[in-house]
């Protein structure tokens, strides 16, 4: 019984050193594909903000993105609106992408995508976030490189746009959330959790309880696809019609201008919504 006794004990001491070491361990640095190279991070003066290593890349169909990371200038008094971006996945409805872009007075936005950051030779694998494989990756960039991105593609993925029924006041206090959060993983990485830090549970976790307070057991919490029922519930975007009826008026039609025609990343994005609340204007010459 002694032996016995001891076998176990040193199983079961074994088998929770291996949990401790897995739960604590730390993503390693590797050699990260070109679109994930840098990491960004914000320096701060009361309302100035410089968002270090903002990403605006040229995306253009069959050929490799042209990256420029910038150093990106903003004030916190002039944050003007949000909206919610949503990138569904082919038929599957469960399936999608969720993004936030932040608008200022200028007409400029910072867009933020909550990602798994890839090594080279790697690509996307939801399983492999239960697995604590990836590191979670925050890319702040311009519409013309998230949004484009996207639409460059072949085919092109569909993007749908939702601008957010919620007061300034909260939406920089969530803004100033997301970007601590951002420094803060720029000094100590942490995993992309397909359950806890995805695209969607990170931007959760850090909303203020002024702006939105989802239910764990509400599965539309964890499956991104279902998110826009739950947004209109909660009163964060226009719910005077079904959501499938929303999401049909508010997906980017197809045929839009690139931005290599528009006069800056501003002019652009105001086109694009154009494009959903009008006649598609003809991009500058």
């Amino acid at each position: 019984m002694r032996h016995r006794l001891a076998r176990r004990t040193a199983v079961l001491l074994f088998v929770s050193g291996l949990a401790f070491a897995y739960a604590i361990k730390t993503p390693p640095p590797q050699d990260w594909v070109a679109l994930m190279e840098k990491s960004p991070h914000v320096e701060r003066q009361g309302d100035r903000i410089t968002i270090v290593n903002f990403r605006d890349a040229a995306h253009a169909p069959g050929t490799a993105p042209v990256i420029h990371w910038t150093r990106a200038d903003f004030d916190l008094s002039t944050l003007d609106g949000a909206d919610l971006i949503l990138q569904p996945f082919g038929d599957l409805k469960g399936l999608a992408h969720v993004m936030l872009t932040f608008r200022f007075a200028d007409g400029r936005h910072v867009i933020i995508s909550m990602e798994s950051r890839q090594a080279k030779g790697q690509s996307f694998d939801p399983l492999a976030g239960f697995f604590r494989r990836d590191p979670l990756y925050p890319i702040l960039a311009t519409e013309r490189d998230l949004i484009w991105e996207r639409l460059a593609r072949t085919p092109p993925d569909p993007v749908q746009i939702y601008p957010l029924l919620a007061d300034k006041a909260v939406l920089r206090q969530y803004f100033e959330r997301v970007l601590a959060f951002v420094s803060a993983i720029h000094r100590q990485p942490i995993f992309y959790s397909t359950l806890t830090e995805s695209c969607m549970t990170t931007f959760i976790n850090l909303a203020p309880e002024a702006f939105i307070h989802v239910r764990w057991y509400d599965i539309r919490r964890w499956v991104p696809g279902y998110s826009l029922s739950l947004f209109q519930q909660l009163g964060l975007v226009d719910h005077s019609m079904p959501a499938e009826t929303l999401a049909l008026r508010r997906t980017l039609p197809d045929g839009l201008s690139a931005p290599q025609g528009f006069a800056s990343d501003a002019a652009w994005s105001a086109y694009i919504r154009q494009s959903l609340d009008g006649p598609t204007p003809a991009p500058a010459p």
